[in-house]
């Protein structure tokens, strides 16, 4: 038998653990968005160093608002994979890519801290999650198709629910860069909403349990 006719099904672990991996890195080096400011001789000076903190209020902001939006991505690729029992070839270059945009999420932030009034920099951490988002549906719908690596009685109800929690963040980017080509500011804020969406669907979802 030819081998390369051969379907290869491989472990979750070691794709769970890279992907583990570059969630931690990119969530700790999301602090390098805040602004060195702190670079003058001010022993002593604490007006000037409140100003300074003062400074880095959008820098916060920014970082508060990526950091929540990895954790979403991190709680839905560990909810996948309770369902995923093996990968392939396809698969792993499917996460890969994934992983790819994720990676460039501490990028594009500090892009949008430096560059805040911009819509360029609005648009590119905009599109940056978009297409994180759009690959993570990708993902689930491959993972699923025909019970591919799932359990074959895996109810189609909860397919179905992950396809949707998986077009969240696109949905939103899409509205963000919208909004971002007139105002850049409010479009990049919209993703505040992610957390509060998440947090009604899911009482929706025990109400009609």
């Amino acid at each position: 038998m030819n081998q390369e006719n051969v379907k290869m099904e491989l472990k979750t672990s070691r794709i769970e653990a890279l992907s583990d991996g570059i969630f931690a890195i990119a969530m700790t080096i999301l602090v390098l968005s805040f602004e060195p400011i702190f670079n003058q001789p001010t022993t002593g000076n604490e007006r000037y160093l409140i100003r300074s903190l003062m400074k880095l209020w959008p820098d916060f902001v920014h970082y508060v608002e990526s950091f929540i939006i990895l954790g979403v991505f991190w709680y839905q690729h560990h909810r996948q994979f309770h369902f995923i029992r093996s990968v392939d070839k396809a698969m792993l270059f499917i996460n890969i890519a994934a992983l790819m945009f994720i990676g460039l999420i501490p990028f594009s932030t500090v892009i949008l801290g430096d560059y805040s009034n911009t819509r360029t920099a609005a648009l590119l951490f905009e599109f940056n999650l978009l297409i994180a988002g759009l690959i993570f549906f990708a993902h689930w719908a491959y993972s699923t198709h025909k019970r591919r690596f799932v359990n074959a009685d895996l109810k189609q109800d909860v397919i179905e629910f992950y396809k949707k929690r998986n077009l969240l963040i696109p949905a939103v980017s899409l509205c963000a860069i919208f909004v971002s080509l007139i105002l850049p500011k409010l479009g990049v804020m919209l993703y505040f909403l992610v957390p509060v969406i998440l947090l009604v669907w899911r009482r929706k979802d025990a109400a009609e349990g």
